[in-house]
């Protein structure tokens, strides 16, 4: 599936699900480019940034996850293999609804998710490597697998399909009535559960290939040791790449090119993003998020690197959110000045679910600013939110206005109970902070206006 797959099978002219891939993400993103640019033209490879192929990355590893994972490597309806192909085209058209919905949710890494799996077992990779769709004399795609409306060729029945091959290029091993007839049907590799007298898959990873029908009809390279049908390799893989194509390209007239462009982290900046504790201690917080939000948005109206999204999640325990999420700098004001502190008067808070909602819903790179005077009541998500975090790269800042060392018979400005609570527990905080690159700030209600200035700071940086 990827670039290792050349060096293992030294098959260097081998086109693998991740060269397909990236290629067809990114001749349709430069096309899509073209199309509303005022300049007419398609940014190069090299200009459409580390979040463009940071995206591309997740669509690939979902795309070779599905040959990893033990849920999917042995499963035939993910490969198209074993004449599994009215499930395999069902599981597609389930795969492409699933794309369609999250971007339009803008769940883009859920999208690119299912993508990667769509464009595996689909197109590509696997139908026209597995399948005699090439060996049929096509020379286009086949429509129907994602559109209900195009003709459907049958499959095979539940007859022989191979002849025996006794070497490792297996020419003319298809039986002659699949061809006169146009039958499709696909090799039964060794995860079957069982082998009828049909096409092995073949090659020497496939322990069917020994058994009758021998040899096998896999395209997967151009290696004769993986593949005995190695020499249609290329057309197999033109195929899958027009095929790819083509699906990036309804996804585009279905959700539109911002959409699109979004979905591949093209033209998305990273995202402003308060998290705020909203119980009633946190009035002076609010009302500093506030100011620093304001004057944000006010410095970069006229400016071209302005945020294109800000992200709003409020907590109050035992509630999280709602999550806003805005283009339009005016709302996102207004979701701010309607916030209200209330409540509250015990520790500790449900910090950590409000950042995992933050990180979900904001782009890569983000900077996101938590406001809080709490500990963390799930510190168990933890690890989630560091491993996210690490992923889309975004910096996470803590402005905390408690102080860390409390100790007790030493007076505190604010007191949420009467409990003595321990020095340390706000170490979180600060180990997820040093690890995303951001900051933890330690400072009282009084100061807080002046130690805000940091957001901006940071953005600007």
């Amino acid at each position: 599936p990827n670039f290792w797959s050349r060096v293992l099978t030294l098959s260097w002219d081998s086109y693998t699900h991740q060269y397909m891939t990236e290629q067809a993400i990114l001749t349709v993103t430069q096309e899509v480019l073209r199309d509303t640019s005022d300049q007419h033209r398609a940014l190069a490879e090299d200009e459409l940034g580390r979040a463009f192929w940071r995206a591309v990355g997740e669509v690939v590893s979902s795309n070779a996850d599905t040959d990893f994972m033990i849920s999917t490597k042995s499963d035939p309806v993910y490969h198209f293999d074993s004449e599994r192909i009215k499930d395999g085209i069902l599981m597609l058209r389930q795969l492409w609804t699933q794309t369609v919905l999250s971007v339009r949710a803008k769940e883009y890494q859920s999208a690119r998710s299912s993508l990667g799996q769509l464009f595996h077992s689909l197109q590509f990779q696997d139908f026209y490597s597995h399948s005699n769709w090439v060996e049929m004399g096509q020379k286009s795609i086949y429509l129907h697998l994602m559109q209900p409306e195009e003709p459907a060729t049958p499959v095979a029945p539940d007859k022989p399909t191979c002849s025996d091959c006794f070497t490792a290029t297996c020419r003319n091993n298809l039986l002659p009535a699949l061809t006169h007839t146009q039958l499709l049907t696909t090799g039964y590799p060794s995860s079957s559960t069982s082998k009828p007298h049909k096409c092995s898959h073949g090659g020497i990873l496939d322990k069917n290939t020994v058994l009758r029908a021998k040899g096998g009809i896999n395209k997967d390279s151009t290696s004769p040791v993986f593949s005995p049908h190695h020499y249609l390799h290329k057309e197999a893989a033109t195929l899958a790449t027009e095929a790819t194509q083509a699906v990036l390209r309804d996804l585009k007239d279905t959700v539109g090119d911002e959409s699109l462009l979004r979905l591949f982290s093209v033209k998305q900046k990273p995202a402003l993003v308060f998290v705020l504790d909203t119980t009633g201690s946190m009035f002076e917080e609010i009302t500093a998020a506030r100011l620093r939000a304001h004057s944000i948005i006010q410095s970069r109206t006229s400016s071209a690197d302005q945020t294109s999204t800000f992200v709003l999640v409020p907590f109050h325990d035992p509630d999280v959110g709602p999550v806003y999420e805005e283009e339009d700098p005016n709302t996102f004001m207004q979701h701010l000045e309607n916030l209200i502190a209330l409540g509250g008067g015990d520790e500790p808070e449900m910090c950590f679910s409000a950042i995992l909602l933050a990180l979900t819903h904001s782009p890569p790179l983000s900077d996101i600013f938590v406001f809080t005077d709490a500990s963390p009541k799930d510190a168990h998500l933890f690890d989630a939110v560091k491993a996210l975090a690490l992923k889309k790269q975004s910096k996470i800042t803590f402005l905390l206005t408690e102080d860390p060392y409390y100790t007790p018979g030493r007076k505190r400005r604010k007191r949420r109970s009467k409990e003595l609570l321990p020095s340390d527990r706000f170490s979180l905080y600060s180990s997820l902070s040093s690890l995303s690159g951001g900051l933890t700030v330690f400072t009282t209600d009084f100061d807080i206006q002046g130690v805000s200035a940091i957001v901006e700071d940071h953005t600007a940086a």
